[in-house]
């Protein structure tokens, strides 16, 4: 079963959670992306990790009733989280060829005008 607690709110329980010190050995070139990644979201990389940990395993703070229908398709299809989100990621690239970057953006036309032409 899938933790449902919203990203924000899993992140502000955290803050409250013991906590526990954790050492992996990583490529330096792993590192120096979280850092850069980290500094450019203003974060300490210790609350970056732990903002992308979080969001990686409640589903980004999605609503419950979405993460429940992800969850089914991801078990129906037998695969595990990382593959899942993987998989919606090359899908999301197959839409973007066919519709182009952005379609679906504050600026664009939107889907219905477009499916109506």
């Amino acid at each position: 079963m899938v933790d449902e607690t919203p990203l924000d709110g899993g992140l502000k329980e955290a803050r409250n959670e013991k906590k526990l010190m954790q050492t992996f050995r990583m490529p330096l070139q792993l590192v120096t992306f979280l850092k850069t990644e980290a500094r450019f979201g203003h974060r300490d990389l210790t609350g970056h990790v732990i903002r992308w940990l979080e969001g990686f395993r409640n589903y980004f703070g999605l609503p419950g009733v979405a993460i429940a229908l992800l969850e089914a398709d991801r078990e129906h299809l037998d695969i595990e989280r990382f593959e899942y989100l993987l998989h919606v990621l090359y899908a999301r690239s197959l839409t973007l060829r066919e519709r182009g970057i952005g379609f679906d953006g504050a600026d664009s036309v939107g889907l219905m005008d477009d499916d109506a032409s």
